[in-house]
C-alpha cells in the first residue's frame, strides 16, 4: 500500500506547470503585447491603401463605362475627394454639354480621404475607345499610379 501511495505522489507532482515556467510566459506575453499590439491600432497604412485602391478602381471604372456606352467618362480628382462625371446620353447619343455626376451609379461610392491627400488636382476624360485626354501619375497618399494617354492603361502596382 506504501508502493501505492508514493505511485500516486508521484503523479501529482509531475502534472501541472512550475513557477518558472509560469513567470516566462508571462514575460514573453508581456514583451510581445509591448511590440505586436501597438501595429493592431495604427491604421494609417491600412487607410492609405484603401483609400488607393478605390481611386485605382474609380479610375478603371471611368474607362470601362466610356468603352461600354460609348460616351466619354471624366474623373475628377481634389485633394481629398474623387468623382466621376459623364454626359446624359438622350436618343441622340452622347450630347455635348456638361458632365454630370454619376457616382452613385457605380459600385465604388465617392470617397473623401481627408487624412490621405490626392495629389496632384486633376480632371481627365477617357473617350469611347478607353484613352485618357492626359497622361497622369496620381499619388494617394505615399502609394502612386499612373495613368497612359496613348492607352488609357492604368498601371497600379
Amino acid at each position: 500500500m506504501n508502493e501505492v501511495y508514493l505511485g500516486l505522489m508521484e503523479m501529482r507532482q509531475s502534472t501541472g506547470f512550475t513557477l518558472v515556467e509560469l513567470v516566462v510566459v508571462i514575460l514573453l506575453l508581456g514583451i510581445l503585447s509591448a511590440f505586436a499590439i501597438p501595429r493592431f491600432f495604427n491604421l494609417d497604412g491600412y487607410k492609405t491603401r484603401a483609400a488607393y485602391d478605390e481611386v485605382v478602381g474609380a479610375v478603371r471604372y471611368a474607362q470601362k463605362l466610356a468603352v461600354a456606352s460609348g460616351c466619354p467618362a471624366q474623373v475628377v480628382l481634389t485633394a481629398s475627394t474623387y468623382a466621376i462625371q459623364q454626359r446624359k446620353g438622350g436618343e441622340s447619343g452622347c450630347p455635348s454639354g456638361d458632365y454630370v455626376d454619376i457616382s452613385t451609379a457605380h459600385p465604388v461610392s465617392t470617397g473623401n480621404f481627408s487624412p490621405v491627400a490626392l495629389t496632384p488636382a486633376k480632371t481627365f476624360t477617357f473617350d469611347a475607345i478607353g484613352r485618357s485626354s492626359t497622361g497622369a501619375t496620381i499619388k494617394v497618399g505615399n502609394l502612386s499610379f499612373s495613368v497612359f494617354a496613348e492607352t488609357g492603361y492604368v498601371d497600379a502596382p
